[in-house]
């Protein structure tokens, strides 16, 4: 027996590959939109715990080589930490200025504002928290996603007022 090709068997063929390439293209869609939100939430968090371990870090550098201190500067919650290089003092202050984590290098006294520090990444806010014992971070991310860390210096650190 043979087969014949009428329309109505033709015609389901084709919508059924249509429905398919429809199909098709909206999960493609569908996923990269999932993608998308996922890559953005993963840069996020990576920012906060790239701002966060960078602190800590700088801590335990200044831990061995000087001081720490917890202040503000320009307003906004700083830390500041002192190191003696060939007999001169210099500090690295640490803060937060027009949604970045900056960082100024200077001579101990120097006058420097907070605009002259240079973005070190992308951070709404950085809020610097003491106990006495531990410094305590506080990021806080473009998306308004917050993170904590807390380090205890070995040398122990100053609570001052304006850095």
């Amino acid at each position: 027996m043979e087969h014949e090709h009428t329309p109505l068997r033709s015609a389901a063929v084709l919508a059924l590959c249509g429905l398919f390439a429809v199909l098709a293209v909206g999960l493609a869609l569908l996923s990269s939109g999932v993608y998308r939100r996922t890559a953005e939430a993963a840069d996020e968090n990576a920012v906060r715990r790239t701002a966060l371990s960078y602190l800590i870090n700088q801590v335990h550098r200044a831990d061995r080589d000087g001081g720490v201190a917890v202040g503000t500067f320009g307003g906004s919650d700083a830390l500041a930490l002192t190191e003696t290089v060939e007999g001169a003092s210099y500090v690295t202050l640490l803060y937060c200025l027009d949604g970045q984590l900056m960082e100024l290098y200077t001579e101990a006294g120097s006058g420097l504002t907070p605009a002259d520090g240079l973005a070190v990444l992308a951070l709404s806010a950085l809020t610097v928290e003491t106990d006495g014992e531990r410094i305590t971070f506080i990021v806080t991310a473009s998306d308004g996603t917050v993170s904590t860390a807390s380090v205890s210096p070995r040398c122990g650190f100053e609570e001052v007022g304006e850095l």
